[in-house]
């Protein structure tokens, strides 16, 4: 797939049923490399209109008449119109869900909106700028082949108690939820070793996320909460919102602070604080996503004598942090994601 890079003009369609958010939408995003070519009030207008010519980006409201946003996404997929979509609502309590189901069905990411409070809209206006010429750039094909590779869940097996002598730090961005169910929901459940996941998420969606992935994974997850202890077989996901850091007692120590590298949670937080308990015996593991967070990370785990994977370019939704750990010479093996599995499985049972 052919895809741009910022300094070429991005064209961008909305896909909404209200006029406002529309209106509001696209003059949010507009700018010089970034321009809103076309708009449709339903799922079943943009389809059509996808027939004739495509965006760069879409992005899409979920909750429309006619067609709704998840039915289009399925049907993108389905008729093989894939484009990179971006969606952009606002969410009731169970949106979390609904938003973890259009990133699952090929929806690349997605940005939470409030029209109540004017004082985010310079923020939100950042946001969906920056995630548009991010979408530009990716390849949603990877999104859709993780798709259709996903394992069906098994029955769960509570782990044995035991703490964790060797930690696996998985850290990800845009287009990694799906990457990160499929790796993970290939993983024995008898791993002897921690997981931690770092995916970027506001918080309303870290807690639904790990629940997701508990559902369809062999391995028991949960969201991480401050003072858990971190146990062999287990798998807990950063709080969105905190940075998430291991402490020499073995347990989870959730900070809110600044963010760091532009994120929060951040992956090189906690990698950087895994390899100082475990060292040697820490596997980083490095997915899809913009940016730079974890290449500082897997560097430390490298030094300090753990392994460090990263996701090649072939199978990433956007070569960013995994592109800029190679950059680093931080990274000992660059794999496509269906090897990835495997590779953590074999590095663990090597530590001691």
């Amino acid at each position: 797939m052919m895809t741009k890079s910022v300094e070429d003009q991005i064209e961008v369609w909305i896909v909404n049923d209200s006029k406002y958010m529309t209106q509001l939408l696209s003059d949010l995003v507009s700018k010089n490399n970034i321009k809103v070519t076309n708009t449709a009030r339903d799922g079943a207008e943009a389809l059509r209109k996808l027939s004739l010519k495509k965006p760069d980006v879409i992005l899409l409201d979920l909750e429309m008449p006619t067609m709704d946003g998840l039915t289009f996404i399925e049907e993108v997929v389905k008729q093989d119109k894939l484009v990179p979509i971006i969606v952009v609502s606002s969410f009731s309590q169970d949106g979390a869900k609904i938003v973890l189901d259009a990133l699952e069905n090929g929806a690349l990411d997605f940005v939470p909106i409030s029209t109540t409070n004017p004082e985010l809209i310079s923020e939100l206006k950042e946001s969906l700028q920056s995630k548009i010429e991010i979408a530009a750039k990716s390849d949603p094909r990877q999104l859709i082949i993780k798709n259709i590779q996903k394992l069906k869940p098994k029955r769960k097996v509570v782990p044995a108690p035991n703490a964790a002598t060797r930690i696996v730090v998985i850290g990800s961005s845009t287009g990694g939820p799906n990457i990160v169910q499929s790796i993970l929901s290939s993983l024995p459940v008898d791993l002897p070793a921690a997981i931690l996941v770092v995916q970027h998420m506001p918080k309303e969606f870290t807690g639904p996320f790990a629940l997701r992935l508990n559902e369809n994974c062999d391995l028991p997850v949960k969201e991480a909460e401050d003072g858990d202890v971190i146990k062999e077989g287990m798998v807990l996901v950063a709080k969105g919102g905190y940075h998430m850091l291991v402490e020499p007692n073995m347990r989870i120590k959730l900070i809110e602070g600044p963010k760091r590298f532009g994120v929060k949670p951040a992956v090189n937080m906690t990698m950087v604080s895994a390899s100082e308990v475990f060292g040697s015996n820490t596997i980083g593991v490095l997915l899809t996503g913009m940016g730079h967070d974890g290449a500082f990370g897997m560097k430390t785990i490298k030094k300090r004598g753990g392994k460090t994977i990263a996701q090649d370019s072939s199978s990433s939704v956007v070569y960013g942090m995994p592109k800029a750990a190679v950059d680093l010479h931080a990274v000992d093996k660059l794999l496509p994601t269906g090897k990835i599995p495997q590779t953590i499985q074999e590095e663990v049972e090597k530590l001691v």
